[in-house]
């Protein structure tokens, strides 16, 4: 999309329902470089207009860099109320394999992984990301706990399993010198690693990316503040870790990870952490809610929340495609060849 078209396609990506579509555009357009969004990285359809008038903006696909080397991609919806055949199915895949081979082409060093999270019923748009070769990696479901004056404080027990370390990272070097903070990242990793092991959370994300690029994006996550990380020890080694961000807008904590490897699994170990967690909240910023997403065939995960007074209030399709590699599976960059670390 070039400049004179960038208010068109926002038309276009916009709720179809809203009832100013023109407004919702023109604050989408306004707002977007404030939001690290670039419309520049906006690709679509167009049909020739007649007369005096521009183009008609059809189907319309948005990526967004994000941190960790991603890209978030947003479509055109079905326009409320008119009929919609083949053809948009046709020309949304046509405009998310435009984007996914621009970032390929121009965003390879930036960007590794597209991704897109429809909710399973928008069925146009998981069929048009499907067809542009992206897979499942999972169904996310979106949950929360809220404030203590409708769930009370959450019971914490007293010390931690034996042979097992619970360290807050600013306490071991998150706020030290570069060198420092390195050093604290690779115990991270480690840790991050030792979780992935037989992960029950989106396990086809395994491979995808380089641990590296994962803490990255945990990291980006409302406010970073190694106050609120803790890095799980046993014996003496990383072996899991909880991982809350801050998001003062929307008065919550977001528990961006917590995963524990084979040695810290079976002693409780995850329950206790996440009422630590939710205890540290409350105490805090009392009336915050909780929020986490995890994937919903992870039922031990599940049951976990559950039971700390977590509810579902959303549910998300996780979809993928490696950049870098075209959507018959072949590579056409040479970073599709690298072994990364597993996600």
């Amino acid at each position: 999309m070039t400049r004179d078209l960038y208010l068109a396609a926002a038309r276009r990506l916009v709720s179809q329902a809203n009832p100013d579509i023109e407004t919702a555009a023109r604050r989408l357009v306004e707002s977007a470089s404030k939001h690290d969004i670039d419309f520049s990285l906006c690709f679509g359809t167009l049909e020739p207009a007649a007369g005096r008038h521009g183009p008609i903006v059809r189907q319309v696909c948005l990526a967004v860099l994000g941190a960790g080397r991603t890209a978030m991609l947003f479509i055109s919806e079905p326009v409320k109320g008119l009929p919609e055949g083949p053809e948009g199915l046709c020309e949304r895949k046509a405009s998310i394999n435009c984007a996914c081979e621009h970032l390929a082409a121009h965003q390879a060093a930036r960007v590794r992984i597209a991704q897109a999270l429809p909710e399973p019923e928008e069925r146009w748009a998981v069929e048009a990301f499907f067809g542009a070769g992206f897979q499942r990696v999972g169904n996310l479901l979106y949950m929360r706990a809220e404030p203590p004056a409708s769930r009370g404080r959450a019971r914490v027990e007293e010390g931690w399993p034996a042979g097992v370390a619970v360290e807050r990272v600013s306490d071991i070097g998150g706020l030290g010198s570069s060198k420092e903070r390195a050093r604290v990242d690779g115990e991270l990793m480690q840790a991050l690693d030792a979780s992935y092991i037989d992960t029950l959370d989106c396990p086809e994300l395994c491979g995808l990316r380089t641990t590296e690029d994962v803490l990255d994006s945990h990291r980006s996550t409302g406010s970073y503040d190694p106050a609120w990380w803790w890095l799980v020890r046993v014996g003496g080694k990383p072996a899991g870790a909880m991982l809350l961000n801050r998001c003062p807008d929307q008065k919550s904590v977001e528990l961006a990870y917590l995963g524990l490897g084979p040695e810290a699994r079976g002693k409780g170990l995850g329950k206790r952490l996440l009422a630590f967690g939710l205890d540290r909240v409350r105490r805090v910023n009392p009336g915050w809610i909780m929020t986490c997403a995890v994937d919903e065939r992870n039922t031990p995960a599940l049951r976990l929340y559950a039971s700390l007074g977590f509810e579902a209030h959303a549910r998300r399709c996780a979809l993928v495609r490696p950049i870098g590699v075209t959507a018959s599976g072949g590579a056409d960059s040479p970073e599709s060849r690298q072994t990364p670390r597993q996600d």
